[in-house]
């Protein structure tokens, strides 16, 4: 005959209380998608039905799956001689060539996220950092500086989510005059890469 401990309780009891906790966040994550898709125009409502499908089924993974945990107690800091100062660097020579080089990237920025938290309603590039410029400012401003510096063509992509898309768009607007060109898609969304051949 086994013997049940406490631990063993305790154990079970997590187990079945956590399961809980997971069927309430997938319930309440339908139930939200489910409420917006109800928002979606006749014109869009099939895409975002396929859309949001597709995204119950990598939430319903997602919960599923116990993350790694970090082990704080490993984590250390670099040591002193890995960390040069600014002052210290030497700067690399600039190649004949850059704004050929320049004009082969793009800057990709995350902007799917809300600022709720931070008290902002909108997406959170658009919280103000520093001098009233938000973190979207500062960085239209420092892809211009380069685009400027080395007459170069380096354009800004955004990857916004269904949360962020419209406010961001009425946004770029303020920015139609500045020396860069900004591209947006939805995250939901792939896009197709072709190979050019010159």
């Amino acid at each position: 005959m086994s013997t049940l401990t406490v631990a063993d309780l305790t154990a079970g009891t997590m187990t079945e209380f956590q399961e809980k906790l997971r069927q309430q966040h997938e319930e309440s994550m339908c139930r939200e998608l489910d409420e917006l898709a109800a928002t979606a125009g006749d014109a869009h409502a099939q895409s975002c039905k396929k859309d949001f499908e597709g995204f119950k089924r990598l939430f319903h993974r997602f919960l599923q799956v116990k993350g790694p945990a970090v082990d704080w107690a490993k984590i250390s800091r670099p040591p002193e001689e890995a960390v040069v100062a600014y002052e210290e660097m030497v700067a690399a020579d600039v190649p004949a060539d850059v704004a050929a080089c320049l004009n082969k990237l793009a800057v990709v920025k995350l902007n799917g996220g809300l600022g709720t938290s931070m008290g902002c309603k909108g997406p959170k590039s658009l919280i103000s950092v520093r001098n009233e410029n938000t973190f979207l400012d500062l960085t239209v401003k420092q892809i211009e500086h380069l685009n400027k510096t080395y007459d170069a063509d380096v354009p800004l992509v955004l990857m916004n989510s269904f949360n962020t898309d419209q406010e961001t768009r009425k946004i770029l607007q303020k920015y139609k005059h500045h020396r860069l060109r900004i591209h947006t898609f939805n995250q939901s969304r792939s896009r197709r890469a072709h190979a050019t051949y010159k």
